[in-house]
């Protein structure tokens, strides 16, 4: 022990003698480990935690699939909902869940929230007690149920300061009265509801209870205790088979897939963390062959008191433990700064996370820098110190002991010293192109997913998310002259071209609804024809800018009383219609088990109503006047920058109602760009972008760092040479050769495992292959420019060498 705390202080005292060297080394280390930390603590708490719910290892989420079909996964129906919970013998309950807006009034500022809409025992297969109150009681999630309501904690504390007299209180939500229950504990978060503000019972309309093809209710289920998840996949599989026997119009060629809840919640961005892990890997290991590249420099010029303490009776595996020491106490050094590097890091990763996905990420709300971060950045430390340390202890305690005492002897061990060092330049220059080619790929994917074109025009255009009292509107004639109003006042705006309204955000999603075609054979089960639906006002395509192939767009004749009328995309009429005009033909729906037929009326172009990575989907439109939605979204095309209208459209809107709740507003390319498909790609390549730039300066200072030793070593050649008549550009060529020759083996190592493992990124790309040449040839040629100017710089320096100094030199 006595001898180790000796090798403790003495490494202290030689790096407090190179203040420069320490500085530099612990920065440099600091660099790598703390984006490591950084990184890992991300991955700690979405990865390695386990979800805050009782024995969360029991609960999956549940979903109705149709493996042949082109909407391959969605929502359960209620009715196979119900046969689920009454049939199987594998969960101990199952609960269902979905989501929607409220505009709450009456107390103080209206406020749109979001609701999870529950079943009754959702908190009770979370395992979850309310903090005050209680939770729902069986029945009441039945249709036409009571009006109740459990406060979020957040919601409960921003807005009613925390009274406990809440409970029993009631809230005006959307124009009806609820009364609160109870209130949910500060612990409690569910990510597939983005941190709903307040919960509601389901209370399902008759609709939504009635139709075996209306898939809207997200399932949770908990686990029997023993029971595995491929035992409950099984099971389910069974029952999917039973209920296709059974009602094959709806189940035929369905199944049901089972999963994890917390693979559920944080399956999407694996990906990214494992991306993003190797890359900061990458870094450190770069870092650390810097480092390694710097202390074999320090070692030479310490080769003498290493070769007197071998003379003097040290042993070289003291020796060997002495430099070890001192290689981990700065790797220690770099671990410190490399938390507070970490520390800011983390902050900025979140900050830069759109507010929606980060509702669907709530672990990462006050994620802080715990016990098993700090442990892992301790053995972190302690394994970078020995990695980079270990090639110069091993080369210093080798040394010829007889050459390093002979006075003005250079370069003892000089031939092996330097092959180490271009070893480790090479392996640095390898590395940097594996990091500058996975951020090549990543950049070129982001930029042929925004050049993908979305069916309409995103310049200028502004989205409003509104919610109208919803007892006030309810009836159909009222809610189509609100619309009617509404549009009519918000166009007349300065500076406004045209307003529309939507009932979902665009690039959002929806909901699908199956169909059949008036005069053709009713379909196989299982084959009837399904779309994703969307409810416009008339003028939607024209402010959109989607083009009319056949028929015509909505009009103000179509307005309640009139017959419905459908507008179908491209895509849904090449499905169904090849060859032949749409316009004319009818779809037949069973709402409220009432068939209700449709005449298609026009032919429009594609939008994408989601991911922009994903394909087209069929769409039908209906108009908004033969509908009553009292929750939609205002979109407002301008004539300049959309912020400049943003407030005088509100202002209209609450001349129209006061009532009348606008969200925040935002452009449809921040819809885009704040997207998730668009995110989870821009954000892993902004990172490992700033990694590769990083990495390719660390190899530029370390080609940078053994020409200029080889410079200095081979100072003598060199006058030699001058002095027998060489030209100094042939020296010039000859320095700039040894460097690029490294230079070269190092990019051709980087092609072959970036080859290799650009392949795991195929995931994360879209439109662009993982060996794509123009991204290898790209970054080989930044690597070579980058090599060619860090072996300039020293290369000239030696054609100014003075030949008579030169031959004193030694």
């Amino acid at each position: 022990m006595e001898s180790f705390l000796q090798d403790v202080r003495y490494a202290f005292r030689m790096l407090a003698k190179s203040p420069g060297f320490t500085a530099v080394a612990a920065l440099t280390l600091a660099l790598g480990i703390g984006a490591n930390t950084a990184i890992f603590s991300v991955i700690n708490v979405a990865m390695f935690h386990a979800l805050p719910y009782r024995a969360p290892e029991q609960l999956v989420h549940l979903w109705e699939t149709r493996p042949a079909h082109e909407f391959a996964q969605m929502e359960a129906s209620r009715p196979n909902f119900l046969e689920w919970q009454a049939s199987n013998h594998v969960f101990s309950g199952l609960a269902g869940y979905t989501g929607m807006d409220f505009s709450m009034t009456g107390r103080g500022t209206p406020q749109r929230i979001y609701a999870g809409r529950v079943t009754a025992n959702f908190f009770d297969v979370l395992g979850v007690q309310p903090l005050l109150g209680r939770a729902f009681r069986a029945d009441e999630d039945r249709s036409g149920g009571e009006r109740i309501a459990l406060l979020s904690y957040g919601l409960w504390q921003d807005r009613f300061g925390g009274d406990p007299k809440m409970v029993g209180q009631t809230l005006t939500l959307s124009g009806q009265m609820y009364t609160i229950v109870g209130v949910l504990p500060r612990e409690f978060q569910f990510a597939k509801r983005r941190n709903a503000d307040l919960w509601v019972p389901l209370n399902p309309s008759a609709d939504e209870s009635a139709r075996r093809t209306f898939h809207w209710i997200n399932v949770i289920g908990r686990l029997l205790p023993g029971v595995t998840i491929q035992q409950a996949q099984a099971e389910m599989t069974r029952l999917a088979q039973r209920l296709a026997t059974e009602y094959p119009v709806a189940n035929t060629g369905g199944d049901a897939r089972v999963v994890s809840l917390h693979e559920e919640i944080v399956g999407p961005i694996q990906p990214v963390l494992f991306a993003l892990l190797a890359a900061v890997g990458l870094v450190l290991l770069i870092a650390c062959v810097n480092v390694a590249n710097l202390l074999l420099a320090r070692a030479k010029a310490r080769q003498k008191e290493i070769a007197v303490r071998l003379a003097l009776g040290a042993t070289r595996w003291r020796l060997l433990r002495q430099v070890l020491t001192e290689s981990v106490l700065l790797a220690l050094c770099g671990g410190v700064l490399g938390l507070l590097w970490a520390r800011w890091g983390v902050d900025v990763m979140i900050a830069r996370i759109p507010a929606q996905l980060l509702g669907s990420m709530p672990y990462l709300r006050g994620l802080s820098l715990d016990r098993g971060v700090l442990e892992f950045t301790l053995a972190l430390s302690c394994l970078t110190g020995i990695v980079f340390g270990l090639v110069p202890a091993l080369q210093g305690s080798q040394l010829n002991l007889q050459d390093a005492l002979k006075e003005g002897t250079r370069g003892a061990g000089g031939g092996a010293h330097q092959r180490v060092r271009n070893a480790l330049v090479v392996s640095e220059i390898a590395l940097s192109l594996v990091l500058l080619a996975g951020a090549g790929l990543l950049i070129k994917s982001l930029v042929r997913l925004l050049n993908v074109n979305p069916g309409f025009e995103t310049q200028n255009l502004l989205a409003m998310p509104v919610s109208a009292p919803q007892a006030r509107y309810s009836d159909q004639q009222r809610n189509t002259a609100f619309l009617r109003q509404l549009l009519d006042r918000t166009q007349t705006v300065a500076g406004v071209r045209g307003t529309a309204v939507i009932d979902t955000m665009p690039l959002n999603g929806g909901g699908t609804t199956g169909f059949t075609i008036e005069g053709r054979p009713a379909p196989a089960p299982g084959q009837a024809p399904e779309a994703n639906t969307r409810d416009v006002s008339p003028n939607y395509f024209s402010v959109m800018g989607i083009p009319l192939l056949h028929g015509r767009f909505f009009t103000e004749q179509d307005k309640p009383g009139a017959p419905l009328v459908l507008i179908i995309n491209k895509t849904l009429a090449d499905k169904l219609f090849p060859g032949e005009d749409a316009v004319g033909h009818r779809f037949v729906f069973a709402f409220d088990s009432h068939p209700m037929a449709a005449e298609i009326v026009g032919v429009v172009g594609n939008e994408q109503l989601g991911a922009l990575d994903k394909a087209l989907t069929p769409v039908l439109y209906s108009s908004s006047l033969q509908s009553n939605d009292t929750d939609f979204t205002l979109l407002v095309r301008t004539a300049a920058d959309p912020a400049s209208v943003t407030a005088a459209v509100r202002s209209e809107l609450a001349n129209i109602d006061p009532d009348v709740l606008v969200s925040s507003a935002v452009t449809l390319r921040h819809v885009i760009a704040d997207s998730p498909s668009v995110f989870l790609r821009r954000f892993p390549a902004l990172l490992i972008g700033v990694f590769a730039v990083l990495a390719v300066l660390l190899s530029a200072v370390g080609i940078y760092g053994v020409l200029s030793y080889l410079v200095t070593q081979r100072t003598r050649e060199i006058g030699v040479r001058l002095a027998l008549g060489a030209q100094r550009g042939n020296i010039l060529r000859l320095l700039l050769g040894d460097g690029l020759r490294l230079a070269g083996f190092g990019i051709a190592i980087g092609l072959v495992a970036a080859l290799a493992a650009m392949r795991l990124l195929s995931g994360l790309l879209f439109g662009v292959a993982p060996t794509d040449a123009l991204v290898l040839l790209g970054v080989t040629a930044l690597i070579t420019l980058v090599a060619l100017g860090a072996c300039a710089l020293p290369a000239m320096r030696a054609t100014r060498v003075d030949p008579v100094v030169a031959l004193r030199y030694e």
